[in-house]
């Protein structure tokens, strides 16, 4: 049986099926394929800008917990002044969060004009079929969102994860320690995952390029294998995730009992502090827990990316023609 117009392999090792159509993007790329960085250099302060705002709502958002338990210990001694701290924090992040949100969409909705123009024109100048075009300037627009809405929250959770250790060593070294020793772990897993995540993605993708020849042709045979195969890479990346996450849960379980036990035998410590530690505590491994999520956003993105970017200019092609040319100018 001949293979299907959709491009459908699922009756084939995956593996084979991606190194192909990994071949077939790379012979795509030219000798000097337009970076998408490139095309968003001009904008490069304004997005510095945003997130220069986005790690300062992170600060204030970390403070929260050290300033309520201010708070609670101030309350119980009755010196109501330090309630000051957490609502001055509390007013600030809103406040920032707001401006900055505007700004983002006004921003990112002219950044993504700009790449989705570039992908469109050159890649059909470069000769790369209408139906992969359609697909990867539809791509362009999740790895916009990507600048828009997971960067921040890559900074808040690397933000998180940092400061909540740091301000837990300074609460207690062995707290810190224990919560610190939860890192190695967590990165060889998801060091293993990321090549995982980025196979799958690369699958999927491949599959997602197929989508719109597969529409217009209308055949059911082709859509009920296409969407298919689009179910089948969507679950093993979700059971890829899921696998992941459950893993770095149970090695969180580990370390928030030996905290515990840990706090019972500490010295001194007021209600405030032991409030302040078990939320930084619970605040690093709910930061943990959306690893897997970051690491398989970050794959997904690194290989439309690649996409986007296929495609040389036509400038460029006549450039490899002259370069190739004494090459091929001998005797038949």
């Amino acid at each position: 049986m001949g293979e299907t117009p959709c491009g459908f392999e699922s009756h084939r090792p995956h593996q084979r099926a991606v190194a192909r159509e990994n071949k077939q993007i790379q012979m795509s790329d030219g000798p000097a394929t337009t970076s998408v960085i490139e095309t968003i250099r001009p904008f490069r302060w304004r997005i510095g800008f945003t997130y220069a705002l986005t790690v300062i709502e992170d600060l204030l958002e970390l403070s929260y917990p050290w300033a309520t338990g201010l708070a609670i210990n101030g309350l119980l001694a009755h010196d109501y002044r330090m309630i000051a701290p957490v609502m001055i924090a509390w007013v600030l992040h809103t406040a920032i969060g707001c401006a900055r949100q505007m700004y983002d969409t006004r921003l990112y909705t002219t950044v993504y004009n700009t790449i989705v123009v570039d992908t469109v024109l050159r890649q059909r100048q470069a000769g790369i079929e209408p139906t992969k075009v359609a697909a990867r300037s539809a791509m362009s627009r999740e790895f916009v969102t990507f600048f828009e809405k997971d960067m921040p929250v890559l900074i808040n959770t690397l933000v998180s994860i940092v400061g909540s250790a740091a301000i837990l060593f300074w609460y207690d070294l062995i707290i810190g320690a224990i919560c610190a020793l939860l890192f190695i772990p967590v990165a060889i897993l998801n060091r293993f995952y990321m090549r995982r995540s980025l196979e799958l993605n690369v699958g999927l993708n491949n599959q997602l390029e197929h989508e719109v020849r597969v529409v217009d042709a209308a055949k059911e045979g082709d859509v009920v294998q296409h969407f298919t195969a689009v179910r089948t890479w969507r679950v093993k990346l979700s059971d890829a995730d899921a696998l992941n996450w459950t893993a770095i849960e149970v090695l969180s379980i580990v370390v928030f009992l030996l905290v515990l036990l840990r706090v019972v035998y500490m010295v001194g410590a007021d209600v405030g502090t032991i409030f302040a530690i078990f939320v930084y505590v619970w605040r690093l491994m709910e930061k943990l827990d959306m690893m897997p999520q970051i690491v398989q956003q970050l794959m997904r993105l690194k290989d439309i990316r690649r996409r986007i970017e296929a495609g040389a200019s036509p400038e460029a092609i006549a450039e490899a023609i002259e370069r190739t040319a004494p090459e091929k100018s001998g005797p038949p």
